[in-house]
């Protein structure tokens, strides 16, 4: 499963418990006012990556994170690429590694 990546911060420390490798999505239709991320709305074609290549490359960033820090995945709209999400999910807890999901919980259909 490929995932349309917008950017990837590796040192995040303001989305989710302790140090956070970051992965921001492609594509969201809120557009909300005050929104973070309004670069990542549109849902053209950015690097695509697969979860495992994801996953290796923020395994090297593994001990920066500490007891409490990991992955977390935002956007964008991150639940507009759930099969993604779930994937690399499924293969981080595999790892023992600590995920959070920031989403708006905007409501989705895999149509």
């Amino acid at each position: 499963m490929l995932g349309n990546i917008h950017s990837i911060e590796t040192f995040g420390s303001a989305d989710g418990p302790g140090v956070r490798y970051l992965i921001f999505l492609k594509g969201c239709n809120m557009r909300c006012k005050y929104c973070h991320n309004p670069d990542t709305w549109a849902k053209t074609e950015g690097e695509m990556k697969s979860a495992e290549e994801i996953l290796q490359q923020a395994l090297r960033y593994k001990r920066y994170w500490g007891k409490k820090g990991g992955i977390t995945v935002s956007g964008g709209e991150a639940l507009l690429q759930i099969d993604f999400v779930t994937e690399l999910f499924t293969l981080a807890k595999e790892k023992g590694v600590n995920t959070c999901l920031d989403t708006a919980g905007n409501p989705f259909t895999r149509e």
